[in-house]
């Protein structure tokens, strides 16, 4: 499992890079962006939905350098090579988080810091880079990657339209005033993604590589 996490994370400092320069610039546009406008709500879930495109990307040159069959040959089950890709899909979202939520801190600082609002920010970005790629994920390793992404883009393009609809309707859709609200979204996304990792686990399984 080790050495399947560094190979991952190797590829992803290789292949990956122009994600983490997307990813700055659309954190440092939503600290200068006001919060009720959508480029602010867009610019701060984009680096949520460029963290998800990397376990499926990691994938996809795996499927296409022939790994998976590869892999067959070596001491390593179908089901660890699945947690590599949601191990490393957790450590891209909890990355984009920290930073996320420093700099968001850093904005409402020069401005007035309300705790419920910053929670509820934060929330809503650990929900949206958790539940984006555990939906499309289990597809990815019963269809293959390029499947896989074509329900990825269908769902980003369903969340953009919902976020579009609700910041042009209720100005900022991130307020939320209940701390067990707020917690119940954060445990949901992690309950979903681990579901996810387990369907994917049964579907990999099942497959023929």
């Amino acid at each position: 499992m080790k050495g399947l996490i560094l190979k991952d994370l190797y590829l992803t400092l290789k292949y990956c890079r122009a994600f983490l320069v997307i990813v700055v610039v659309f954190i440092g546009v939503s600290f200068f962006n006001d919060d009720s406008t959508f480029l602010s709500t867009f610019s701060i879930f984009y680096p949520c939905i460029i963290a998800g495109m990397i376990p499926s990307t990691l994938y996809s040159y795996d499927e296409r350098e022939k790994w998976c069959t590869y892999s067959a040959t070596l001491p390593v089950s179908k089901a660890q090579f699945v947690s590599s890709k949601y191990i490393i899909g957790l450590f891209s979202a909890i990355t984009i988080i920290i930073f996320t939520a420093i700099v968001q801190a850093f904005k409402m600082l020069n401005t007035t810091f309300i705790p419920m609002d910053y929670l509820s920010i934060i929330a809503f970005i650990i929900a949206v880079c958790l539940v984006a790629p555990s939906v499309f994920m289990p597809f990815m390793f019963k269809f293959g990657a390029e499947k896989g992404r074509i329900i990825y883009y269908v769902v980003i393009g369903a969340a953009c339209a919902l976020f579009a609809i609700f910041s042009v309707n209720q100005g900022s859709i991130f307020i939320l005033d209940n701390i067990f609200v707020i917690s119940a979204i954060c445990i949901g996304a992690a309950v979903i993604y681990i579901s996810s990792w387990l369907l994917s686990i049964s579907f990999y399984k099942n497959r023929e590589i």
